[in-house]
């Protein structure tokens, strides 16, 4: 009788659903918190290490080297940050001399769900941040255009106004013309009066 080949994923022990959604909870709440309670520079940096330190044992399960890292070059970027070393720890990492090391028996489930957890994280925060870049550059446009729009009622208000001091300026200098001319019309050379010749 043939044996049949034995499933590799068999070594692993099996994952219910109950158990994969606890760990996607206690993944969202421990993503929320180095998230949250972190300074954007120092969590984004924390963020981009337990991401790669991840993805290097999802490509390459197999691989020991990825298994292993150093505990004080982990700790010194790590330690500070709020939630980071537990999201490693739940992920499987755990302190064993120099190094914190991911047990080949460990779920690579949990690893998955953590690493979705953060991809989901930053897709979201980008998309939040495109949708700010999109109302900012709305606004930066309206602002222009409202600009625009009181700068061309200003010119036509400084136009209609130079227009009507210029009618009044024209309108007075034909009023002294005509009067003038009309004072000059009323006046008369004075005559005096002549002597009425006496009786004689």
């Amino acid at each position: 009788t043939q044996r049949a080949t034995p499933d590799p994923r068999s070594h692993y022990p099996s994952i219910h659903p109950p158990t994969i959604h606890r760990m996607s909870s206690q993944a969202a709440r421990l993503v929320r918190e180095v998230w949250n309670a972190n300074e954007d520079a120092v969590r984004d940096k924390a963020v981009a290490l337990i991401g790669k330190v991840l993805r290097n044992v999802l490509k390459s399960p197999t691989e020991a080297k990825f298994r292993k890292i150093k505990r004080s070059a982990i700790d010194k970027r790590l330690a500070s940050v709020r939630g980071a070393l537990q999201l490693l720890s739940l992920a499987g990492f755990s302190p064993s001399g120099e190094y914190y090391v991911l047990p080949e028996t460990t779920e690579l489930s949990n690893l998955i769900d953590i690493v979705g957890v953060l991809d989901k994280r930053a897709k979201d925060r980008a998309e939040a941040e495109a949708k700010l870049r999109k109302i900012m550059e709305e606004n930066t446009q309206k602002a222009k255009l409202q600009m625009a729009e009181k700068e061309q009622h200003r010119k036509k208000m400084r136009a209609e106004r130079d227009q009507a001091q210029k009618e009044v300026r024209e309108k007075v200098i034909v009023e002294s013309k005509a009067n003038k001319i009309n004072f000059g019309m009323k006046l008369k050379k004075f005559e005096p009066p002549k002597e009425q010749p006496r009786g004689g």
